[in-house]
């Protein structure tokens, strides 16, 4: 089997963008906010930036050390669009009989009512300062700019509303993710 000499991927950085290296640690600010990535637990991985363009490179890569080449470079496409536009996910509240509420206490978000239990679930949400939560009756919108963190707070919620021990085709209620927006853009919706 041949093996690749060199394996490189170039991700672009906009102009309006400010982005800081100090060794495999990036700070990346835009208009919507600073992000903080550090990736030194990469091994066998060389991140090279200059001139508005971040060049991801490894030499004699394994098919593992490529996947972390498209990792990284997913990760940073993720964050320069999350300063400049923002990530905002649409979650529906889903119930039969009991009416669900959704409220937040600082870092901890409220599920009261959830099929009639009269103790609310608890969650928290990921990344405490990046990360806005609005509730009303039938939606959920969680918004910020780290995409890592809005998914992960949506499915901490989706979780919390995990039903156990009853029939999953007739107990549907919960906390469902229908929409998701990279600012105003529509990047994924649930076709019905």
């Amino acid at each position: 089997m041949v093996k690749s000499f060199k394996s490189e991927v170039v991700v672009e950085v906009p102009q309006d963008i400010t982005l800081t290296q100090d060794g495999l640690k990036f700070t990346i600010e835009g208009k919507k906010g600073k992000i903080i990535k550090d990736f030194s637990h990469m091994k066998k991985v060389d991140i090279l930036y200059k001139d508005n363009i971040i060049k991801i490179s490894s030499y004699f890569p394994r098919k593992s050390t490529e996947a972390k080449l498209g990792t990284l470079r997913s990760v940073l496409i993720n964050a320069i669009e999350g300063v400049t536009k923002g990530y905002t996910y649409k979650m529906k509240i889903a119930y039969s009989h009991f009416p669900i509420t959704v409220d937040t206490d600082g870092d901890r978000i409220l599920i009261k009512n959830f099929i009639g239990e009269r103790s609310p679930r608890i969650t928290h949400k990921v990344g405490s300062n990046s990360v806005e939560i609005k509730a009303s009756k039938e939606d959920v919108v969680i918004s910020g700019i780290n995409k890592e963190e809005v998914g992960q707070t949506c499915a901490n919620i989706q979780k919390t509303c995990r039903i156990r021990d009853k029939d999953k085709r007739i107990f549907q209620d919960g906390i469902y993710v229908y929409e998701k927006y990279l600012g105003d853009d529509l990047l994924w919706k649930v076709k019905l």
